[in-house]
């Protein structure tokens, strides 16, 4: 018996150890494959295909309900005749773009590149009966360029996927589902088309999406993932195949802390649509296109910037001209996005953002300072040498220490009208102190709040005021949690050898009463309206084409596709009094109230985007209205709340009320 505890025990043990070696070695291989995507930074992201035609952007299909079969005659007019592969990519290139990403079949299901499993492709059903990802493969390899592809996983024209709702008018794609007994004959149809993209083409990386069509499981996504990593385990794969991925993909947004301990890549379209629309004239400037980029390098992400060619294979040449400036600016200044490091700060700076590589820290000034002097705080050890990025003599910035900031002496007028750079060179990895983390449950309360100091350096003590003052070392240490009796405004530094090392933290924390709770009784009513919006109307002012009740915030079972808005009124039941955080997960605008107070403000045209507010309640009913509108692709809306007692949930209908 002893033995066999023995062996079993041995076992354990052998067992844990090569479970920790595996995880190393696979850590290892993740690191080795990703290494050059994360010194890229920037990429250039292609959206094309016979959308291109119509003009009217890549969900063209969808949007204006088309048929499958009518659809699939804008392959017969696609003839670009003035696609230069080469071109492309001189322009990817001399933008400072790393790789590029091209949309080998967009939901849509016409692949652009020579598949033998549909003759729907840009060799057998075009005019032009050419293969654009050979030439821009060709390219990239020309001009030192990755080159990567997309992949949809939904697809509108595939006969194994069924419309959500179908019509021989005018059929709603999206999300699309199985047929029935189907999914298996287009998982091998993926396989097919995954494994002529890998070994005809070389991409290095593998970018899907459509993975939120129905009956797609994560499973499937590790499965498919899996596949793809053994074609070839130098791939890199983003995270839209569902359930596995080696970075994530924020769209359209830049995380505002980005995404710490997770590699991560903004994709971004240069106007408001991915594919060309002849009427989109809407393009960023440069300097918000370069002020996006730094921005993420400084958050530790790349920027995938998409560009939307026309249908004979023009990249538009506003998005060119911005590409070119980009460009120039990168040749001077790209040492401090390449290769980089997010910033030590955990404050964004107040003029402009940073980045690190190894001693150096980079400074990328957007405000240029009026008094000649550029402030930053929390740089313990003095710089050995500071000077301007872009200047090729690398004379000597002046600079001194006063107090926990580092002041350096610039010239009147910045050197760059969009963003200048500084580079400070110290000896050995400088060091940085960040204001001391604040940490409580929630910026209001109703009685009491405990509040606790966090920082993650060990070599300092962290002191704090409840007056409005900034701490000095005269101010109490924070030892222990601290209880707020009352409105206050808290601030909090950190202190080294009898001296400030840091910026104040600062947070005012509120003392609140609970609005009352009202008398109602039961269900939740509805208004739906009619028109196009690029925001929430006032729809007090619009007469509602048909209005009834709902059990929750469901969207109304008859509504059109697009350009429509509802409104739901009631009464929402909550079970104490206590500080609630309510959510509306939307796409698109949406604003919660309760009572009068505006709680949640997630506005505007955009994807799904959660938004978020708080409001203190006392138990029992409260009026809560919410504001929805769509305007096109996929309309969506949740409404949840929690409490620091009650977990995030959906309202359900158990909670929600109306008058009689």
């Amino acid at each position: 018996m002893k033995k066999s505890i023995l062996f079993a025990a041995l076992f354990v043990m052998v067992a844990a150890a090569s479970a920790q070696t595996f995880s190393a070695v696979a850590v290892d291989k993740k690191d080795s494959r990703m290494q050059w995507w994360r010194e890229a930074r920037f990429g250039m992201f292609i959206h094309w295909g016979i959308y291109a035609v119509p003009a009217q952007g890549e969900w063209y299909m969808a949007n204006a309900n088309v048929p499958r079969e009518k659809y699939a005659q804008y392959a017969k007019e696609f003839d670009p005749t003035e696609f230069n592969a080469d071109e492309w990519v001189r322009i990817a290139h001399d933008a400072g773009m790393k790789y590029l990403v091209i949309t080998s079949k967009h939901h849509d299901g016409f692949c652009i590149f020579n598949t033998k499993a549909t003759t729907y492709n840009a060799v057998q059903a075009t005019p032009w009966h050419k293969d654009p990802l050979q030439a821009l493969s060709a390219a990239c390899r020309k001009y030192g360029v990755r080159f990567a592809v997309y992949y949809s996983i939904m697809d509108w024209h595939s006969p194994d996927q069924g419309a959500n709702k179908p019509d021989s008018v005018a059929p709603v794609y999206n999300p699309t589902h199985f047929e029935p007994g189907k999914k298996q004959a287009y998982i091998a149809y993926m396989k097919t088309q995954l494994k002529e993209l890998v070994t005809q083409y070389h991409p290095a990386i593998l970018w899907f999406d459509g993975g939120w069509m129905n009956g797609w499981t994560s499973e499937d996504g590790k499965a498919i993932y899996e596949y793809s990593r053994k074609l070839d385990p130098k791939l890199v794969i983003n995270d839209r195949a569902m359930g596995a991925g080696d970075y994530g993909t924020p769209e359209q947004q830049i995380p505002a802390n980005g995404l710490p301990g997770q590699d991560w890549e903004t994709c971004m379209t240069i106007n408001n649509n991915w594919g060309f629309n002849l009427t989109d004239i809407s393009f960023k400037s440069v300097a918000d296109l370069l002020h996006n980029l730094i921005d993420i390098a400084s958050k530790g992400g790349n920027y995938l910037l998409n560009v939307g060619p026309t249908a004979k294979g023009v990249i538009p040449h506003p998005e060119v001209d911005r590409l070119e400036a980009m460009g120039r600016w990168l040749k001077l200044n790209g040492e401090s996005v390449y290769g980089t490091t997010a910033s030590p700060f955990t404050v964004q700076l107040p003029w402009g953002r940073c980045t690190q590589k190894s001693e150096n820290l980079y400074l990328q000034v957007f405000d240029w300072p009026k008094d000649n002097k550029l402030v930053v705080h929390g740089i313990y050890d003095k710089p050995s040498l500071v000077y301007l990025l872009a200047d090729k003599n690398r004379a000597e910035l002046q600079f001194e220490k006063e107090g926990d900031s580092l002041v350096i002496n610039v010239s009147s007028k910045a050197t760059d009208s969009i963003c200048s750079v500084i580079t400070l060179e110290f000896k050995g990895r400088p060091v940085v102190y960040n204001p001391p983390s604040i940490v409580y449950s929630l910026p209001v309360f109703i009685d009491t709040l405990g509040v606790n100091f966090e920082t993650p350096t060990k070599d300092v003590e962290v002191r704090y005021t409840l007056d409005g003052t900034r701490p000095t070392m005269q101010s109490p240490v924070a030892t222990r949690e601290i209880a707020l009796t009352h409105t206050t405004t808290v601030f909090a530094a950190c202190f080294l050898q009898g001296e400030a090392v840091s910026e104040p933290a600062q947070v005012t924390l509120v003392k609140v009463s609970p609005q009352p709770a009202v008398e109602v009784q039961n269900g939740v009513r509805y208004r739906y309206y009619e028109g196009k919006w690029d925001s929430l109307p006032n729809f007090g002012a619009l007469t509602p084409i048909r209005q009834g009740t709902l059990e929750s915030f469901v969207l109304p079972p008859q509504k059109a596709l697009v350009d429509y808005g509802v409104v739901y009124t009631g009464f929402l039941s909550v079970p104490q009094d206590a500080v609630y955080r309510f959510y509306t997960a939307s796409d698109d605008g949406s604003k919660l109230y309760i009572g009068d107070s505006l709680v949640v403000n997630n506005d505007y045209q955009h994807g799904a985007v959660e938004k978020e507010g708080l409001i203190a309640l006392a138990k029992g009913f409260h009026p809560i209205r919410v504001e929805f509108f769509q305007a096109a692709g996929y309309d969506s809306l949740s409404v949840s709340y929690g409490s620091s007692t009650i977990k995030q949930h959906f309202i359900s209908s158990k909670e929600l009320s109306f008058e009689k």
